[in-house]
């Protein structure tokens, strides 16, 4: 392990808000419980929201489901807060596991994914009539939306289970 990260682990683990995730016995499952909310809320609202630009339920107007799309963004800031507080409670666990890093990526690239949804894509959901199909553009979008997600929640069940070197 390199010396920079040993450094940050260190300081992450002489933290006081450390010793507040780590040492108190209810902090910890609460965090989890939260995150499984908050998974909930981003994943569910951006399912709604996916499925329908790739053609299901085409009678519901593409302009209704963007009102979904606060869901998501509450469920990410709930992900965030707590995947952080995760870090910080047991910073040697996260921050040297190989799916925890892949995890990371990969919701870097959902979120680049999520920027041109909101620069190319939302834009038509504004001008689409009630019968109108979403463009492939759309379809693309949503479906990279859905696999990169799907991989996200994969990689966060794996953090448990793979060693640290």
């Amino acid at each position: 392990m390199n010396t920079f990260l040993s450094k940050v682990i260190d300081t992450l683990q002489s933290s006081p808000l450390n010793h507040f995730v780590m040492d108190n016995a209810v902090v910890f499952p609460v965090l989890e419980m939260a995150h499984f909310l908050g998974l909930s809320l981003l994943f569910g609202a951006l399912l709604i929201v996916d499925l329908r630009l790739v053609g299901v339920a085409k009678k519901i107007p593409l302009n209704h489901v963007e009102s979904f799309l606060r869901f998501a963004l509450i469920g990410f800031a709930i992900n965030a807060i707590t995947g952080v507080l995760f870090v910080i409670g047991d910073p040697s666990r996260y921050l040297v596991n190989i799916a925890f890093g892949l995890k990371m990526l990969v919701i870097g690239l959902a979120g680049v994914n999520t920027l041109y949804f909101v620069k190319r894509v939302k834009p038509q959901l504004h001008n689409a009539h009630e019968s109108q199909a979403a463009s492939a553009e759309a379809a693309i979008v949503a479906w990279l939306s859905i696999a990169l997600w799907v991989c996200v929640i994969i990689l966060g069940r794996f953090i448990p289970y793979l060693e640290t070197p």
